[in-house]
């Protein structure tokens, strides 16, 4: 239970963009210790760490504009899942969308994965 703090807004973000925010947090306020403002961090932020460190794909500058280019032609809650996966095939991508309401032909799909091509 969380007293006097309330959700103002969400926004989806992408691996690269949370990893970004991370590790702001990290090298601006960690000291030699490990610790933040004087805690350590705990169990969860250094699981959550270290996979942000591994999975991102990005920059998190290329995620965010390259999300912004596939806005046109999916949601932004797709896109993020999109970006944060980066398939390589037809096959793949429409695994993504496996489970999405909508029908997305191949020609959307190619455009998409070739989005993505120019981002590898």
């Amino acid at each position: 239970m969380m007293i006097g703090k309330k959700v103002i807004d969400t926004k989806p973000i992408t691996i690269a963009e949370a990893k970004e925010i991370l590790m702001e947090k990290v090298e601006d306020k960690a000291d030699d210790n490990n610790k933040v403002d004087g805690h350590q961090f705990t169990y969860e932020q250094n699981l959550t760490i270290d996979y942000v460190s591994k999975f991102a794909l990005l920059s998190a500058d290329d995620a965010k504009e390259l999300v912004s280019k596939l806005e046109e032609y999916v949601s932004t809650n797709q896109a993020v899942k999109v970006v944060d996966l980066m398939p390589e095939d037809l096959d793949d991508l429409r695994m993504i969308f496996a489970k999405e309401r909508g029908n997305f032909d191949t020609e959307t799909l190619q455009n998409i994965l070739d989005l993505l091509d120019q981002y590898r």
